[in-house]
């Protein structure tokens, strides 16, 4: 056994508890990107080895979390279609409605899972402290145990996006109960009280929806206007397009767009919320069917930003005031690796510029489902890692830092024009990415075929 030393932990092979498997690959994270990453690896009989804090597979929809923490809550259920949040390579059961509660999905990754023949290489309840770079070439992970191992690379699948909870700001000091929707388990707490939800997105209008039911009375408090389509659009899921708006471009297909939301909500301006500031297609839609009802019925009542708070008091920024008994913040999440030194990661207060949003430059450094898709996030993670698999097998190569560098850049500014905020560069149409996975993989193609995912047959 040869002795390297961590080019900035100091530990060499030789020390206790520190094992050589730069024969192997590690995949941080069994979640939605994790596991689609460690079934591209055994399709190409790449040996890995995978990580995962939590107690179960599928990360951020497991509810309740045995550990770690989860984005699901009791209702939640799937806002993009089962035909559109699928994997490629293995489809939903037929049985499944639609629109998936979140234990359907959860049972989906299970079998995920076990159709693939991944369960032996995961490691559940197991977090990863550290990844850092090797003198030489490879990367040593360290686990929570301290035993400390070195890989021939690292593949970062651990809801990056979702890493910590954001709170909304505002002055003075409320004393009444503050959660933030990582923590909701439902409206039961609630029922009776006064509510405030800050934010607007699909998760705030889900949760003010519910809370509406049983509160005595439920305040959205919002910032930044966004577009609300139905899910249900001529009888089908509104994300099913046909054919021929697949082939379309964002742009191409924005005043159908227009068209659609014109005709079935008319202005968001008529239920009191503000006029987004973008045109359709160039930032979120929330995907709701009973919101809007909820606010025409009285349930809930828009509000502006909160200026301050005092005691129970919520002051808005118009200067209307309200009694609380509790501010949910429906606010979002800053993506957070802390595993990961920051000068990989931009310092956790954006992602990090990727080329076709999965690769840094460093070798052996690769990012899976860090990106932000118009639909789904499976079939784009699915794409990413039938690529990474095909690097690390050698059947495709990536071009040279300068080029990708050159296309980081130029991809940004393309984002920036395109999309509303500067975060816009992590959202994809994934009908165009689809494109564009597939055009770079044939571009960089050695001697090697590609691998193509072969769709499972299956029925429910």
């Amino acid at each position: 056994m040869t002795t390297t030393a961590s080019a900035q932990s100091g530990r060499t092979d030789g020390d206790p508890g520190y094992g050589d498997r730069s024969d192997r690959v590690c995949v941080i994270g069994a979640g939605s990107a994790g596991i689609t990453m460690c079934r591209a690896l055994a399709q190409r009989d790449i040996p890995f080895d995978c990580f995962e804090r939590s107690a179960d597979i599928g990360g951020l929809w497991h509810y309740p979390a045995h550990s770690g923490g989860s984005c699901a809550y009791p209702s939640l259920f799937a806002n993009t279609s089962k035909s559109v949040m699928q994997y490629p390579s293995y489809p939903m059961p037929e049985d499944y409605p639609e629109y998936p509660h979140h234990t359907q999905v959860a049972r989906y990754f299970e079998d995920y899972v076990d159709h693939f023949g991944l369960r032996e290489h995961i490691r559940l309840g197991t977090e990863v402290t550290r990844a850092e770079p090797v003198a030489g070439g490879g990367w040593t992970v360290t686990l929570g145990d301290g035993s400390a191992y070195r890989y021939r690379a690292v593949l970062v699948a651990s809801g990056g996006r979702h890493g910590r909870p954001f709170h909304g700001q505002f002055d003075g000091e409320f004393t009444g109960r503050q959660l933030h929707s990582f923590d909701y388990d439902g409206p039961a707490d609630f029922a009776g009280q006064r509510v405030v939800v800050l934010g607007l997105g699909a998760t705030s209008a889900d949760i003010a929806t519910e809370v509406s039911r049983v509160a005595a009375s439920t305040f959205l408090s919002v910032r930044t206007g966004h577009y609300v389509v139905p899910k249900i659009f001529e009888g089908h899921p509104i994300d099913l397009l046909s054919p021929f708006m697949k082939k379309l471009s964002v742009e191409q297909r924005r005043p159908l767009l227009k068209l659609m939301i014109k005709l079935v909500h008319g202005d968001m301006t008529q239920f009191g919320l503000p006029a987004p500031p973008y045109q359709p297609g160039q930032g979120p839609l929330i995907s709701t069917s009973e919101f809007l009802p909820a606010i025409m019925h009285g349930r809930i009542s828009p509000k502006p930003v909160i200026a301050s708070a005092k005691g129970s008091t919520v002051r808005f920024a118009d200067g209307q005031e309200v009694e609380a008994d509790a501010i949910i913040h429906c606010t979002g999440y800053k993506i957070a690796f802390p595993f990961l030194d920051d000068a990989l990661v931009g310092g956790g207060s954006d992602a990090p510029p990727l080329y076709t949003w999965w690769c840094r430059g460093d070798e052996g450094l690769y990012f899976i489902g860090l990106l932000h898709s118009m639909m789904a996030l499976m079939p784009p993670a699915e794409w990413q890692a039938d690529w990474v698999g095909d690097l690390l097998a050698g059947t495709v190569e990536l071009p040279s830092r300068g080029e990708m560098w050159a296309e980081i850049r130029r991809a940004r500014r393309r984002q920036d024009k395109r999309f509303y905020d500067s975060s816009g560069h992590l959202l994809i149409d994934p009908n165009e990415y689809e494109r564009v996975i597939a055009a770079e993989r044939r571009t960089h193609a050695t001697n090697g075929r590609p691998g193509v995912a072969t769709p499972a047959r299956r029925k429910g």
